[in-house]
């Protein structure tokens, strides 16, 4: 039987997602949340059987991993929209959005991101931080801000975070200080100080643990049920990290030796940058596997066709086909200036493009 010719046929390739039931419908979202979050969103916005049925994106809680948009990182405010919306970029296509969830800034103040693609807000109008999902609006509240300002003349906006990450499934890490991090759960009324001997130059959270370099060692924070949460040891790197004969301004130069913790597809990695002057380019950057099983850490020659990204304070992970002026296995070393470290051995100054190259985006995030 023909069909009726005020029923035009879909165009061949099509598929009118919104006339979905509810059963495959949720077997698509699975499939597509296994993807990317941002997928998810996308679909809930234009399925509206499943929408009608299922819950809001909101109603699961924003410490539950499979919503959290690890590929996404928020770009300074300098890249807002005209409606003052954060750029965020995907840092594996190199696809740019902004969504309506991130608060205005005339209510928060931003204290950065976590390695998962969370953002840590602290309130104007009360003594609170906030952890929020940017992606789909979730948000929890965290001990007071003032619990973590020593001097009583400091303001939420004063702190300035250095990394941030989840150290089990219900309690976050935050590192603010050089010697020390401040963990806690959502609901809990203050901050716990987990301390170190060594400067802490680097966190990230991998397999559902966060982990924290020093210029000694790898450690761990270590949380279990109704105890108070420790930082152990998990392996030696035994790189030399010495600053002996630099000095910069009549103080020791610290940033002469530099070491940052990298994910790399569940594998945990060091980077240990080392530069010649203050305010040099120049240097070397060696990578490093971590292994646990040995406690200690490996030489590893390439980034399997990625590139990494490193300033003074954090690292990022990227694929180098997110732009056509990234290299493979090259290091970007973005602070005072950009240079590329090839793993090779070779340095030169990268051509970002300023403007639509996806590189530029990211060196001034880092």
């Amino acid at each position: 039987m023909g069909s009726s010719p005020s029923s035009p046929e879909p165009r061949r390739g099509r598929r009118d997602w919104a006339s979905l039931d509810a059963g495959p419908a949720g077997l698509i979202a699975e499939r597509v949340l296994s993807n990317d979050v941002v997928d998810l969103v996308r679909f809930r916005a234009v399925c509206r059987p499943w929408r009608a049925c299922s819950a809001h994106l909101r109603a699961q809680g924003v410490l539950d991993r499979r919503f959290h948009p690890r590929r996404w990182i928020m770009l300074p405010d300098t890249f807002n929209d005209v409606h003052h919306r954060r750029c965020f970029i995907n840092v594996f296509t190199g696809e740019r959005i902004y969504p309506s969830a991130p608060p205005k800034p005339d209510s928060c103040h931003l204290l950065g991101n976590t390695s998962e693609g969370l953002v840590l807000l602290s309130r104007k109008d009360a003594d609170l931080i906030q952890l929020l999902n940017p992606m789909t609006g979730q948000v929890t509240d965290l001990p007071p801000a003032s619990k973590l300002l020593e001097d009583p003349y400091e303001r939420p906006e004063h702190l300035t975070l250095r990394g941030a990450g989840l150290a089990d499934d219900s309690t976050i890490a935050i590192h603010l200080k050089c010697f020390s991090l401040a963990v806690a759960k959502p609901g809990d009324k203050r901050w716990t100080y987990l301390r170190s001997r060594h400067r802490i130059t680097s966190v990230l959270p991998l397999a559902g643990r966060i982990y924290c370099a020093t210029k000694k060692n790898i450690s761990v924070v270590q949380t279990m049920e109704n105890q108070r949460p420790q930082l152990v040891e998990a392996a030696d790197h035994n790189l030399d990290m010495s600053t002996a004969g630099a000095y910069f301004g009549g103080e020791p130069y610290i940033g002469r030796n530099k070491i940052f913790l990298v994910d790399n597809d569940g594998e945990l990695i060091l980077c240990h940058r080392r530069c010649w002057e203050p305010g040099s380019t120049h240097g070397s950057c060696c990578l490093y596997r971590v292994n646990f099983d040995t406690r200690n850490i490996q030489p590893l020659a390439r980034l399997n066709e990625r590139a990494l990204f490193i300033s003074r304070r954090r690292s990022l992970l990227v694929a180098s086909m997110v732009s056509p002026s990234i290299s493979a296995d090259t290091v970007y070393v973005c602070w005072p200036k950009v240079a590329a470290i090839d793993l090779s051995g070779g340095c030169a100054k990268p051509k970002f493009k300023k403007g639509d190259d996806a590189a530029y985006y990211l060196s001034c995030y880092i």
